[in-house]
This record gives C-alpha cells, structure tokens and sequence, in this order.
C-alpha cells in the first residue's frame, strides 16, 4: 500500500517537473494481427520450472514458496549450511544451523523422510545443491535447494531471524574462536548439566569440532 502510494506521488512529480503530461494522456488502442502470431515462440510450460520453482520441481524450490509456506506455518525443515560468521547476521526463521558434515554425521537431527527439507547457502551456489541431492539419496526425497540462497531472500525483504542467544555462554553463535592451529566460529552452543561447550566450525575445512568452555578461557 505504502508503495503504491510512492508510485502515484512519484509520477505527479514527474508529470510537473519534468513536463510529462504527453505520458499521462490516453493513448490509442493498440490492433493484433493474428497472422502475426508465431506458437513456436512461446516456451514450453514444464510443471515446477522456471524462476520460481514449485513444490513439484525435483531439485528446486523458489523464494515465494517458502516465504508464503512459512507465513503459513506449515514452512519446510529449513537447513542453513553457511558459516556461523554469516548466520550470526541473520537466517530463514526456523532454519537450523547446520554444516553439509554436520548433517552427515547427525542424520538423526533431521526429520521424518517424508517431510520437507529445504537446504540454503548464501547464493544458492555453495553447496546447497550437493547437500540436498545427497539427501535425496539418503531417502530424504522431499529435500530441495532454496534457489537464489539467503542473498534473494534478503532481496525481496522476506524476514530473516537472528539465531538464539545463549545468556549463560561467554560466547554465542558466530563469535570467532581458536583451536590450537585451527581458526574457527561458534557454531552452536551445549549446555549439559550446566556445563557449557561449544560446537566450532573450522575455518577452510567446514568440519566441527567440540570443545569446553572451560578449554577456551583456562
């Protein structure tokens, strides 16, 4: 509604300063010459193609169906295989954090086969693809890539989240970390019996690795 009404005020500004009342005048039907009508033109419709894929694409899921099923409460099992130093900035709401290793070694995290999942990296080209072809053949057949990634969905100002704080961790979800030779990020946090220990994602290897708090800060 907002934008509508900064369509019509934009282009009243226009009419005036810019003296273009020719613009706004009616202008005269336009004729079709049937004869000019070519059918080998127009593409072939392929159910669940194009730029926004459809539930019924095999690889693929667009933006606009996530973003409409989430504002349905009936969203996917949202993946996000980024690095924690890009989430802490903001992810899909109800996404998981997540690494393609990660989702190997922990299969027993994800939901039944017969749901959705829906994998996103930053760009959509990233590994997202991989990832949720290899869950396919792990029997996860609903398992689809975000096309475009986190970058079109903030495009498009869908809503992001910011992953969950931890009050009682000196450190949270993308703060960077050292493991003797290896540089890294918070990637999750685990409190057990408090106790605290985080899961760090190794720069350059993407691999996790689990260390205390008491560890980081002796």
């Amino acid at each position: 509604m907002i934008r509508d009404r900064m369509k019509k005020l934009l282009r009243k500004v226009a009419v005036k300063v810019l003296n273009m009342e020719f613009d706004t005048q009616e202008r005269a039907e336009q004729s079709f010459d049937k004869n000019d009508f070519d059918p080998t033109k127009i593409p072939k419709v392929v159910q669940g193609s194009g730029d926004t894929p459809g539930p019924n694409h095999k690889e693929d899921i667009g933006r606009p169906w996530v973003s409409a099923q989430l504002s349905g409460s009936v969203g996917p099992f949202l993946i996000d295989i980024r690095p924690p130093n890009e989430t802490v900035a903001g992810m899909l709401p109800t996404a998981h954090l997540m690494s393609g290793d990660y989702i190997k070694s922990h299969k027993e995290l994800l939901p039944p086969k017969t749901d959705r999942i829906t994998i996103y990296d930053q760009t959509g080209e990233l590994g997202s693809e991989e990832i949720a072809a290899w869950l396919r053949e792990q029997g996860w057949t609903l398992a689809r890539r975000l096309r475009g990634g986190y970058r079109e969905w903030l495009e498009y100002n869908e809503l992001v989240a910011l992953p969950e704080q931890n009050e009682k961790s000196r450190l949270q979800i993308g703060d960077p970390i050292t493991l003797e030779e290896d540089h890294g990020f918070v990637h999750k946090v685990l409190t057990s019996q408090e106790k605290i220990s985080y899961e760090v994602w190794i720069e350059g290897r993407g691999m996790i690795g689990i260390i205390s708090e008491e560890d980081v800060f002796s």
